[in-house]
């Protein structure tokens, strides 16, 4: 036998329908080697077997045949055989048989029994064309049902491999779809080498092959699309290359077909990737990429189809398998394709299973292992991910049945039920939250009617998608993701035309309607009141009332809530006796249909504290806050979060007017609430310890103010990120902390990061860009740079007009702080200029009696003692004084410093007469 091997040298190896050498094999080197260590590890189950497994286009088939070509000098004999079913696999086993003998029986030797009676079974096989099977271009077909002698034949084959009668052997079965099918295949005593390939999870030591990571997409894509390094394509930029692998989603052979269409048609990358929804069509039918191979399609026992391996054909071929086992995991598998691809949890394709497919929870179950173990879904402990173009290759598969239609009408249903934000119950709320991405998927293939065509049903079909849409909406206003909020605010609006909203307001046609849309202004006003826009939402806030109005049938109680959001956007643009006036009307409304103890009832009661606190009438708004706490406390207890931000509320109120100690109480007590229900390191811990921080602050506790912002920084940079705009709010603080202890340094380099941080998050123009203006002019002026700091104010004050009005109350703080400044530099007259306007302002907004009125009274009464008119100087800072006391307590400092200033005075007045005297 050796002589013979000897002599056969030259022939060797011999190919058994191994495809040609893979083109631009790119990276993989690591599994290549996995390979060749599994082929040869005495430590594994299955001895000389590797098994590779993945989804369908993942690069199984292209690994294998690489390692065969790479390492084709090692064997005697190279067989490639498709495994996909019965029929292809017994085709290809007997082009093994025959090979071997071919190859050994030339009769210049005795042939070993074995061979012998392979060759006579040859023989006989050519002697019987009614069991050949009958192969042509685009078809396999089996001629006769009598195996009996393909069988032996196959056997014997096994057999010679087993004796090692030819040699060192490697074997590929591709694309095994039945394990226990093709284990009567697989020769007994591996004595060579055996690859499988395979798209089900059922064997030992196998190695799973995942998608391109995105380096090496890219790579390939420029050695496909630019081979030798040029190209007939336009340059293209980096981003270029990346969109066209996430849009493929890194998957090998996407990539492949796709790199050949764009050298093919000579298009650029860009234009694929922007074409891509109308080429992909294109994509799937397209000849194979030049490296590809043949398929074997079943279409019944006896006869399979020849095709091309393109991305549709290998997972149409796993769907129809899995649909043959079980029928209810192709019906999920549909319905996963009209979800987001990934982070889908079980819970959810349960639910929906149960829900559209009207089976069991158990029937649901078993499909999800079934298509986890067939490779059309992943799971990674946690939740189930599936391929963006499988979900493609099924969308495509039902788009003219009417089947996505169905689909995504009944996901919408379920949505209009389970999206929504309920404060009471916040981890469910969360678990909604997660549902976006999925309603996201199936909106962009929900085929939406107008409201012009005058069917009944389409408008409630509209109503149906505008009613999630606007329940999406909210949750995003609820987590201050303002921007998405009105996105999604705004498509409910554009919806419906300009002309059917006029015959909302003038005809009443459609109830329902007519409430969803008074739902949505009313919404979007929320949203821009938000967003500093108080003149729009004021707008919308009112045209919701006349709409509310009109209509018989509102309830009492919605327009109680509009009464309540016009009063809350007066308060913020400092119309407090307006807001006021609005806030009791809603109240009355409130407490005449809601009764006492309703929610909506706290609510206005902890505006009206509010509108109290800004007015300095401390007393008023503490027995507004309480009420709202003992209703809030009854309806949801102790222990529910809303409870906790009322005591915030209740420590802003009394921090507004300056009782720390109990500011400090009130905000420590709702700190412990969120560190023992929501954990140590939630968000809201870090807005309280923020809040805390400022407080301390005010109290001159420098290092505990320091210790509450450091400890509120570094939550929100584990939670958020370091680019978020909560971030901002926090380095303000810390620039503030930093200046009271005199270290400009950081604290300019504190608030320059806020001031990064916001422009970027939210807009040169935003208010919390003048705010944090605000603060680098305080800064600026503390450190003597009066220039830069009216640089800052000035930047700050052109913001607060563009924004709010020249007369709203944040514009008096700025125009108070340009009057120092002027008075520093000893510009008397523009100080006085200045100074009168920020009182003008303030007493406007918030009265003669309220102690930021106060503090311009001070400093008026002190830039008219420069004037030298101690008359008007101990006026204004008398009136100062009364304030303060009134509002403060005789004790206070800052009661004292008006005071100290008018003895001063008094004292020179005295000196002065003496003097004469």
């Amino acid at each position: 036998m050796n002589q013979m091997h000897q002599e056969r040298q030259k022939d060797l190896p011999w190919i058994i329908s191994l495809p040609p050498k893979v083109s631009f094999f790119t990276g993989r080197r690591d599994l290549i080697q996995r390979i060749d260590e599994q082929l040869h590890s005495p430590d594994v189950i299955n001895q000389g077997m590797a098994a590779l497994v993945g989804i369908g286009g993942v690069g199984k088939s292209c690994l294998a045949l690489h390692y065969a070509h790479s390492n084709i000098q090692q064997y005697n004999i190279v067989a490639w055989l498709n495994a996909e079913n019965e029929i292809s696999l017994q085709n290809d086993m007997v082009k093994l048989g025959q090979r071997i003998v071919d190859s050994m029986s030339d009769g210049s030797h005795r042939i070993p029994p074995t061979l012998h009676t392979l060759q006579t079974l040859m023989e006989q096989y050519q002697k019987t064309p009614a069991i050949r099977h009958d192969l042509t271009s685009d078809s396999l077909k089996r001629q006769s049902r009598d195996t009996q002698l393909l069988e032996r034949i196959i056997e014997v084959s096994k057999d010679a491999l087993d004796q090692q009668l030819i040699g060192p052997w490697l074997l590929i079965y591709d694309n095994v779809h039945r394990v226990k099918m093709v284990n009567k295949y697989i020769p007994t005593m591996r004595t060579g080498h055996i690859i499988l390939t395979s798209r089900h999870r059922s064997w030992d030591d196998m190695i799973e092959i995942d998608i391109f990571n995105r380096k090496t997409s890219i790579e390939f894509l420029h050695r496909v699309v630019e081979p030798h390094g040029h190209s007939h394509q336009p340059i293209e930029n980096d981003d270029a290359w990346d969109n066209i692998a996430d849009i493929l989603g890194d998957l090998p052979l996407a990539l492949a077909q796709a790199a050949q269409y764009i050298r093919r048609k000579k298009i650029s990358i860009t234009t694929y990737v922007d074409q891509f929804k109308s080429l992909y069509q294109n994509l799937w039918q397209q000849e194979a990429p030049s490296s590809s191979y043949k398929q074997y399609l079943s279409e019944n026992d006896d006869q399979c189809v020849v095709v091309e391996h393109t991305v549709e054909t290998t997972w149409q071929i796993a769907i129809s398998q899995v649909s043959c086992i079980n029928p209810t995991a192709c019906d999920l598998s549909t319905i996963a394709a009209y979800l987001s691809p990934n982070n889908i949890s079980r819970e959810l394709l349960v639910q929906l299973g149960v829900r559209i497919l009207h089976v069991t929870e158990n029937d649901v179950e078993i499909a999800l292992d079934l298509l986890h173990d067939y490779c059309l879904m992943s799971w990674n402990g946690n939740c189930y991910n599936i391929h963006r173009l499988l979900q493609l290759v099924i969308r495509h598969k039902y788009q003219d049945s009417g089947v996505d239609q169905v689909v995504v009408e009944k996901l919408f249903q379920y949505y209009s039920e389970r999206l929504y934000y309920d404060r009471r119950n916040i981890q469910q709320t969360l678990a909604n939250i997660a549902l976006i991405e999925h309603f996201e998927m199936a909106r962009n293939y929900l085929n939406v009617y107008t409201l012009h065509d005058g069917k009944e049903d389409n408008y409630r079909h509209r109503q149906l998608v505008n009613s999630v849409i606007l329940n999406v909406s909210h949750i995003y206003y609820n987590l201050a993701n303002m921007v998405r909020a009105k996105d999604y605010v705004d498509e409910v609006l554009t919806s419906i035309p300009s002309s059917t909203t006029e015959k909302f307001i003038n005809e009443g046609i459609h109830e329902n309607q007519r409430h969803q849309f008074s739902r949505a202004i009313k919404l979007k006003g929320k949203i821009i009141m938000e967003m500093n826009d108080y003149d729009s939402a004021l707008n919308n806030f009112h045209q919701a009332l006349e709409l509310e109005r009109q209509h018989q049938n509102t309830l009492q109680e919605d327009i109680g809530k509009t009464l309540q959001l016009i009063g809350q956007a007066n308060c913020r643009i400092g119309k407090f006796d307006i807001s006021r006036q609005y806030l009791q009307q809603a109240i009355e409304l409130q407490r005449q249909h809601l009764g006492e103890n309703h929610l909506d009832v706290a609510k206005t009661y902890l505006w009206l504290g509010r509108v109290a606190s800004k007015t300095g009438n401390l007393t008023e708004a503490l027995t507004h806050a309480n009420k709202a706490l003992k209703i809030k406390k009854q309806l949801l207890g102790e222990s529910n979060l809303d409870v906790a931000m009322i005591y915030e509320t209740i420590s802003n109120i009394c921090r507004e007017n300056y009782k720390y100690d109990d500011a400090l109480r009130y905000f420590q007590n709702a700190i412990e609430f969120y560190k023992l229900h929501l954990g140590e390191n939630a968000l809201k811990v870090a807005d309280g310890l923020h809040s805390l921080g400022r407080i301390y602050r005010q109290v001159k506790d420098l290092d505990q103010a320091m210790s509450c912002d450091v400890n509120a920084l570094n939550i929100k940079q584990k939670q958020l990120g370091h680019e978020h705009v909560s971030l901002a709010y926090t380095y303000d603080e810390l620039g503030l902390v930093y200046m009271a202890k005199n270290d400009y340094d950081n604290a300019k380099d504190n608030l320059m990061k806020s001031l990064q941080i916001k422009i970027k998050q939210l807009g040169e123009q935003h208010m919390n860009v003048a705010y944090t203006l605000d603060k680098i002019g305080l800064l600026y002026k503390a450190n003597e740079n009066y220039s830069q700091a009216m640089e800052s104010f000035n930047q700050s004050l052109e913001i607060k007009k563009k924004q709010l009005g020249e007369n709203h109350a944040s514009a008096a703080y700025t125009y108070h702080q340009i009057g120092i400044i002027y008075k520093e530099k000893d510009d008397y007259i523009n100080s006085l200029k200045y100074l009168q306007c920020a009182l003008k302002i303030k007493r406007d907004s918030f009265g003669d009696d309220h102690v930021q009125t106060s503090y311009t009274l001070h400093e008026i009464g002190l830039l008219y003692k420069k004037f030298g008119d101690s008359d008007e100087a101990i006026r204004y800072l008398q009136r100062a004084h009364d304030t303060k006391v009134k509002q403060l307590g005789q004790d206070h400092i800052r009661a004292l410093d008006s005071m100290a200033e008018i003895n001063a005075i008094r004292d020179q007045i005295k000196k002065v007469k003496i003097t004469i005297v």
